[in-house]
């Protein structure tokens, strides 16, 4: 057993080490204040909270000139009022802010300005993006070898990681919210089964508290996962009484990470609860955009990531866990489809496939094991399904690298598609 962990544990540093190297050779070709930097347009709107605490007392006419502007205008800059706005909340940086705290220790000594947006603090991100993934898939694996062997496991995450957008979100766009979202969906379904247990140590609660406030406070819609531990767990309704102690020690410490954000509302709104979108919101209720969201060529799930096909049709062998397991899954998959296409940008902008459904690969790493599970006992499925298993990491990876940031041609235009399939790299 000591031989294993040991063998994983030098495992994932690899992979931590590697996706670094990926991630700053990607990197390598862009300076700041460009589109491609780790500081730039929502990058910046998540990260402006720990430049704006640690090193401008959150005071606006502190703050380097025009930098809302050479960032993108991820966030704004009130001079008159003395306030720094931005619509994002501050989970983002809650989570980056380790990193941040020594990067910024260091920069002066290393000869960089300390000034929070010199390129050393752009490559704190992508050390802190990488290594939320990681971790992310640390905790995935101790999740899925509870139903899956470890090297199913190991095969699944693979391929998650190298045929989805995952890979994007990982190793090119290290600064918005999704990987963190991974990060934390991975260890709420790792510790959902723990989570009403008799007997349970109160640090574990504590513990899940500050990760669903967390989720919360990364990206407000992330609600949306915490209904998933009853995809995996049974409430205990008979233990109601036993449970209401562990449930208010939860809610407890998920509100007090909503306090901090509380304040921020109260300094930049006058409000303590405040729509920071403004006109943006979920305009396409009534009629959401599912068809397009799903295949596009404007950033289309499948059309980008084709795995996804096969990610789907594992939940037909969740059955292994519950009869009604894979129904279950296919309608919370079409809920949060249904939630996602319904925001009044339903293609989400500059993204690589559509990027909401990243966290979620968590939720559904266990259908795509289920389902290499299932043609690994039979040789002649595992050749053929195999064989598209790696011709859709294949197109994935070379999309991946043909893309540049932002899908500029229309919402079924094939024949652009085409030229971004086959054209080169960038």
């Amino acid at each position: 057993m000591e031989k294993k962990k040991k063998q994983l544990l030098v495992f994932f540093t690899c992979f931590y080490i590697v996706c670094c190297f990926l991630s700053f050779n990607r990197h390598s070709k862009a300076a700041v204040f460009n589109y491609h930097s780790e500081i730039f347009s929502d990058k910046s709107g998540y990260y402006i909270y720990l430049p704006a605490l640690f090193i401008y007392d959150f005071k606006a006419e502190r703050l380097p000139t025009h930098i809302d502007i050479k960032t993108g205008k991820g966030f704004s800059i009130d001079t008159v009022n003395h306030k720094i706005f931005t619509k994002y909340t501050y989970g983002v940086a809650l989570m980056e802010s380790p990193f941040f705290i020594v990067t910024h220790l260091l920069a002066k000594k290393l000869g960089y300005p300390d000034d929070g947006f010199s390129l050393i603090y752009d490559k704190m991100i992508d050390i802190a993006g990488v290594f939320y993934m990681v971790m992310a898939f640390i905790f995935l694996y101790l999740f899925l070898t509870r139903y899956v062997s470890p090297k199913i496991a190991i095969i699944g995450l693979a391929g998650i990681f190298l045929g989805t957008n995952v890979f994007y979100y990982s190793i090119f766009e290290t600064g918005m919210s999704h990987v963190y979202s991974l990060f934390l969906f991975s260890v709420f379904l790792y510790l959902s089964e723990l989570m009403f247990k008799p007997g349970q140590k109160e640090y574990l609660n504590i513990i899940l508290g500050l990760v669903i406030g967390l989720i919360i406070v990364v990206r407000p819609v992330n609600v949306i996962f915490l209904p998933s531990y009853f995809l995996f767990n049974q409430f205990p309704f008979k233990d109601i009484k036993r449970l209401i102690k562990p449930m208010l020690i939860i809610a407890f410490f998920a509100g007090l990470l909503l306090i901090p954000q509380l304040m921020y509302w109260k300094y930049s709104s006058g409000h303590f609860f405040t729509y920071a979108y403004k006109e943006e919101g979920f305009t396409n209720i009534l009629s959401p955009k599912m068809i397009p969201m799903w295949f596009s060529t404007d950033n289309g799930l499948v059309i980008f990531s084709p795995m996804v096909i096969f990610v789907l049709i594992g939940f037909i062998y969740t059955k292994v866990l519950n009869p009604h397991q894979g129904l279950w899954m296919a309608i919370y998959f079409v809920f949060i489809s249904y939630v996602f296409s319904s925001w009044w940008c339903w293609d989400y902008g500059g993204s690589f496939g559509s990027r909401p459904f990243v966290e979620y690969y968590a939720l559904f790493a266990l259908p795509f094991c289920l389902f290499i599970q299932y043609i690994m006992e039979n040789r002649l499925l595992l050749y053929g399904f195999g064989s598209l298993i790696i011709l859709c990491i294949a197109w994935n990876l070379k999309l991946i690298f043909s893309f540049d940031g932002y899908w500029y041609w229309g919402e079924w235009d094939w024949p652009a598609f085409g030229r971004l399939l086959t054209g080169p790299t960038k």
